[in-house]
């Protein structure tokens, strides 16, 4: 604890030196003087012997710290070289004193001025970090792209003295990239499950791990992939306490068992099921199944009808897949089925959408046909089938297509016409039939080719 301590006092002291350097070397100083002033926290005023002779350029009054306020000078326009950023407002002396012309070390660039901190580690072009604003890196991200080891996740909020040891007075060396040269600590502690005792201590924590942090882990659970609730499930619920990796079952049933034995509705055990759950099931929930009916395909009403109404008594081997082995109610009470003795393959009319709508296939029928279109028959009224007597026998007026369409053979038909055809013996204009006690016996005028005969 007390080492700990100690790091952490000789660690604030370098930040504090660190600040107090900066400070200092900024382009201006900590009391904000003009340019052609000195800041006294600089220590002595350079000598600048080398300046002209007449002081009363830059001074006045009886002293050397006073400057003269209406003094000014251009330095782009008097040197050809302009002050941008915190040169601008630096204090002359600094750069021009006696330690010699300054165009010595104009040449030298930025290292004419300042010394190098990373003792040329960094490369001498200083421009490409900093800026002549402050010594603040410029896109250190961007930076730090360019080497082996780009700064991701929680590594790009990192402090650079984190990993580069001397980072904090301008020392970068070269460190190395695996993790665990890092993040030792961290290793150490990584107990659920225990890293080191699973032999995890030797390899790359990329396998598992993301830049992000350590929860929210990336292991790529190639062997089994996790989908749906297995996503985000804790690994102990699968890999136990103290956590066991290898042999785990890869079958459903090796997990969920339980689940198999105790489902009642239906029950899976006493109706044997196999225990291939995601024949029925997906990895989102065991609610709603989705049963591949291969067997007997699903479909119409069928689809949303309960297991129980074909598998009453949870009994699923050896159901009929015959239509009327379900629906033999429904024949019954059927208008005609039972007294046409209609057939039972209730496909050959009906499909699996609903009862109504059905589409008979009439194709072979030559009679027989008020076995189911009796009612029709009774029902009626232009003519009036029942009353006039007519045949049942419905093929010798009709046709499969529709009522509508008739084809009566008038052979052997020599009387009782109006029967059939009072509606077009009434409205007739013609004056024979406007006669009072006109005959209705139309075969005396017309006969069966057509009316007007």
């Amino acid at each position: 604890m007390s080492q700990q301590r100690t790091q952490l006092s000789v660690l604030l002291l370098a930040s504090a030196f660190a600040f107090l350097a900066c400070a200092i070397d900024q382009g201006k100083s900590s009391l904000s003087v003009s340019a052609q002033e000195w800041d006294k926290l600089r220590g002595p005023v350079v000598p600048h012997d080398s300046f002209p002779a007449d002081c009363t350029l830059c001074h006045e009054g009886d002293n050397w710290t006073t400057i003269r306020k209406d003094f000014v000078y251009d330095h782009a326009k008097e040197t050809g070289y302009a002050l941008v950023g915190s040169h601008e407002g630096a204090e002359c002396l600094r750069c021009h004193n006696d330690r010699g012309p300054v165009e010595l070390y104009s040449v030298r660039g930025c290292a004419g001025c300042h010394e190098d901190p990373h003792e040329t580690r960094m490369g001498s072009e200083c421009s490409s970090c900093h800026s002549q604003t402050n010594w603040l890196v410029k896109d250190a991200i961007t930076q730090h792209a360019r080497t082996r080891f780009p700064l991701v996740g929680a590594h790009a909020a990192a402090a650079c003295f984190a990993c580069h040891q001397g980072a904090e007075v301008g020392r970068f060396e070269r460190v190395s990239t695996n993790c665990v040269d890092c993040h030792q600590a961290d290793l150490v502690q990584a107990v659920a499950p225990d890293h080191r005792a699973l032999g995890w201590d030797t390899q790359d924590c990329s396998r598992c791990h993301a830049p992000a942090g350590w929860n929210g882990t990336g292991f790529k659970h190639s062997t089994f992939p996790l989908t749906g609730a297995h996503r985000t499930q804790d690994c102990s619920a699968c890999h136990g306490t103290p956590a066991v990796y290898q042999g785990i079952p890869n079958t459903c049933i090796g997990c969920h068992d339980n689940e198999y034995n105790q489902t009642a509705n239906p029950n899976h055990s006493a109706a044997g099921f196999g225990t291939s759950c995601q024949q029925c099931h997906s990895t989102s929930g065991w609610e709603p199944a989705t049963y591949a009916h291969t067997a007997w395909p699903l479909t119409g009403a069928h689809r949303t009808t309960s297991c129980n109404s074909c598998h009453g008594g949870g009994v699923y081997n050896g159901t009929p897949t015959n239509c009327v082995a379900c629906h033999q109610t429904d024949y019954k009470t059927a208008p005609g089925h039972v007294s046409g003795n209609f057939p039972t393959n209730c496909q050959a009319c009906h499909t699996t959408t609903t009862w109504q709508g059905a589409s008979f296939t009439h194709t072979g029928i030559t009679n027989g046909c008020s076995n189911c279109h009796l009612p029709d028959y009774q029902g009626t009224t232009n003519p009036n089938h029942a009353a006039a007597g007519l045949s049942t026998q419905c093929q010798q007026c009709h046709a499969t297509t529709t009522w509508n369409i008739n084809n009566f053979n008038h052979s052997g038909v020599t009387r009782g016409c109006v029967v059939c055809h009072a509606g077009s013996f009434n409205p007739n204009e013609t004056r024979e039939h406007q006669k009072p006690g006109a005959s209705q016996n139309c075969q005396w005028c017309h006969d069966t080719n057509d009316w007007d005969d």
